[in-house]
């Protein structure tokens, strides 16, 4: 009889050890230690750094369009013999290319087309990579609670083990239950080694697409609202609506290309005679025959409509894009919702399970423990691939909704010198 009331004892101190409630301890890995927003270390990243220098190019060579030619000047000195006497002659002609009509109003729409469509390239860019490494950091976060998760049981296990350490020194435990413990914590420390893993490619991804060393702290994760998303506004959309326009734009210069190109000038001619000298001043317009011309025009400003009509489609292909990613965020929010109900559901039947094995343990000999320790774990681990779930749809949402980035405003991601 003590004995038996030995083997209770230790069974349920076993059981409460197990379920002891963790202390405070610090993550395995420490948290970076945010230095700036995540839009301002997009912003500083050299990726785009050299797209905000593509954007003032653009903006520089606003100064040379619609160009106007030179005037040329040609000066001219001979002698004239005409058998009777010879006598100097010389002659000036300064002449101006005329552009041809509607040119250089389509060159200056080409040229803004131009810095409109820089300026959502970086806005396009700056988004992907705010999505980039937004997504990056969700995954390191996941990663990191999840560890956080299985370290927790890993520990719970070890107070196990170390419970059924001191019943196997009285003789009351099974060895076959010391080794299914260990190789449960084996399996556990495996997942937290893979996932530690995972935890450091995604910062070192994102300390990539930032452009930052090894070390350095990255900026915490943030997201648009989605209040803010207007298809409108996205830089995709943006960058199709300047393609259009630049299309546009080179539809106008092919026609114009069409059009004869001409030119004026006047003309000075002086012959400094022995009796006299004669003057002469006449003007001169210079002007093409467009045969070939106009049909490569043609042909260049229904290369021009091809392209429009392919920004356009560009544009509602983007329109699609977003609203996927509405939905696909809606969905892993329901599904993440979904989960942690269910979630909180399983751990409070897992918890009445547990309450029950300790009755049931404290109601019977010690036979029961023996194959109770090994549910105890089970309910552990049951545990712990709920609270799992619940990480991986709620990362999943963090994911979709890191996507958002991509199809933030432009007005987002101002260009700043």
């Amino acid at each position: 009889m003590p004995r038996r009331l030995l083997v209770q004892f230790s069974l349920l101190i076993t059981l409460a050890i197990a379920r002891g409630e963790e202390t405070s301890t610090s993550d395995s890995q420490a948290q970076s230690i945010p230095v700036a927003t995540l839009i301002s270390s997009v912003s500083q990243s050299p990726t785009l750094k050299a797209a905000r220098a593509r954007a003032e190019a653009a903006r520089a060579r606003t100064g040379s369009a619609a160009r106007i030619s030179n005037p040329t000047l040609e000066i001219m000195y001979g002698r004239v013999n005409d058998g009777m006497q010879k006598y100097p002659m010389w002659e000036a002609t300064l002449s101006q290319a005329l552009p041809k009509a509607g040119e250089r109003a389509a060159d200056r729409d080409r040229t803004a087309a131009a810095v409109t469509m820089a300026e959502a390239d970086y806005a396009l860019m700056s988004g992907e990579m705010a999505a980039d490494t937004a997504m990056a950091i969700a995954e390191a976060d996941t990663a990191r609670d999840r560890m956080a998760a299985l370290t927790t049981q890993i520990s719970r296990t070890e107070r196990l083990l170390t419970a059924i350490d001191a019943r196997l020194a009285t003789g009351s435990g099974r060895i076959a239950e010391r080794l299914v413990i260990q190789s449960n914590i084996a399996s556990r420390r495996l997942m937290v080694a893979k996932d530690e893993r995972m935890a450091e490619d995604a910062r070192a991804d994102a300390r990539a697409q930032l452009g930052l060393p090894a070390e350095a702290p990255l900026p915490l994760y943030e997201t648009p609202a989605l209040s803010s998303i207007d298809e409108n506004q996205s830089p995709a959309r943006r960058l199709a609506s300047a393609k259009a326009a630049e299309s546009v734009a080179m539809a106008h210069m092919a026609r114009a290309s069409a059009r004869p190109m001409t030119s004026i000038g006047i003309r000075f001619n002086r012959e400094e005679q022995s009796m006299a000298k004669m003057d002469t001043i006449s003007l001169a317009i210079m002007t093409e025959l467009p045969f070939r011309s106009r049909r490569y025009a043609r042909a260049d400003e229904r290369a021009a409509r091809a392209d429009e009509a392919a920004a356009h489609a560009e544009g509602a292909a983007a329109v699609h894009r977003l609203s996927a990613a509405i939905s696909r965020l809606g969905r892993a929010e329901r599904l993440a919702a979904t989960t942690r109900r269910l979630a909180d559901e399983t751990v409070r039947r897992l918890d009445a399970e547990y309450e029950s094995f300790v009755r049931s343990a404290g109601a019977t000999d010690g036979m029961v423990g023996e194959s109770t320790v090994l549910m105890v774990i089970d309910i552990l681990e049951r545990q712990t691939n709920a609270q799992l779930q619940v990480i991986d749809a709620e990362g999943a949402a963090r994911l979709a909704r890191a996507e958002l980035w991509r199809y933030a405003p432009a007005a987002s991601f101002l260009i700043k010198p």
